[in-house]
């Protein structure tokens, strides 16, 4: 297994590397530490290349060194790529069968000349895409794994991450479906059909369904069920999982979506993060 790992020198690149090297060692992964300098966004800032090529490179190797300081059985490579940060990560990323990054909150120098913009890079690629919050604390001690189950089959994939993360961890998965109308719409829906009660209730059976199942291909998975209402799916899949170790979340095949993924609750998540988010494609 080979990780992708956005570095550029800020405290969420910092986070990233930490998730990345913990999770590498569990796997037997090789890491692979990239930096992309974008020539134009550097001339912007008066930056030369020789003086942004050396920084780079001291911003790597002291990158490279935290790694092997606290894993030194664990094989990591160092990457400088030029041009635009999305498209040398996505281009990186076919070489690599995971892709992690910090949260793309906020800009600076340091994030225009060597950032990562999670959400494009995570519905631009094959592989699964890790985000992970600049506030986030390696020695947390949240518990539980949390997958978003959609209404369609774009978290098939993120179902299966999400099983086998949660039994090589020994975590109790949650299945989360966030389901209900804005505001604005419950009343005339309520009037026209008299409550929403019943629609929750089929949220719930089938994900009652989708974990016996699960359970029943893997005898050592604790799962639970849980159809959250609330009139943002976004925010009530955000807060379910506000206090979990990981949530995954799937999204559509890029060859579907392109590079934007605006309007859906993975897009939002993202833009919200609370805990380390994993987005897995369904090709």
């Amino acid at each position: 297994m080979k990780i992708l790992v956005g570095i550029d020198g800020t405290e969420r690149g910092e986070r990233a590397l930490e998730w990345a090297a913990r999770y590498g060692a569990r796997e037997g992964a090789a890491l692979t530490l990239i930096a992309v300098v974008d020539p134009a966004a550097a001339r912007a800032y008066g930056i030369d290349k020789q003086t942004g090529d050396a920084a780079i490179e001291g911003v790597l190797q002291e990158a490279k060194d935290k790694v092997l300081a606290k894993y030194p059985d664990t094989e990591v490579d160092t990457a400088i790529s030029v041009g635009k940060v999305v498209d040398c990560l996505v281009d990186a990323a076919e070489s690599h069968d995971m892709v992690v990054m910090g949260s793309h909150h906020g800009a600076s120098v340091g994030e225009t000349i060597g950032g990562a913009k999670g959400l494009r890079v995570s519905v631009s690629v094959d592989v699964p895409t890790v985000v992970i919050p600049c506030d986030w604390e390696q020695d947390s001690s949240n518990h539980r794994i949390v997958v978003g189950v959609g209404p369609d089959e774009s978290s098939l994939n993120a179902i299966r991450f999400a099983v086998r993360e949660a039994v090589t961890d020994g975590e109790q998965l949650d299945l989360v479906s966030g389901w209900g109308l804005p505001a604005i719409l419950t009343k005339p829906a309520e009037a026209m059909g008299g409550g929403l009660d019943p629609v929750g209730e089929q949220y719930q059976r089938n994900l009652e369904q989708l974990a016996a199942e699960l359970k029943a291909d893997n005898e050592e998975l604790d799962v639970v069920a849980h159809a959250v209402e609330g009139s943002s799916p976004t925010h009530a899949i955000l807060n379910y999982a506000k206090d979990s170790k990981l949530l995954v979340l799937g999204t559509h095949s890029r060859s579907t979506l392109g590079r934007t993924l605006f309007g859906s609750v993975t897009h939002s998540v993202l833009l919200n993060l609370c805990v380390p988010t994993v987005i897995v494609p369904q090709k």
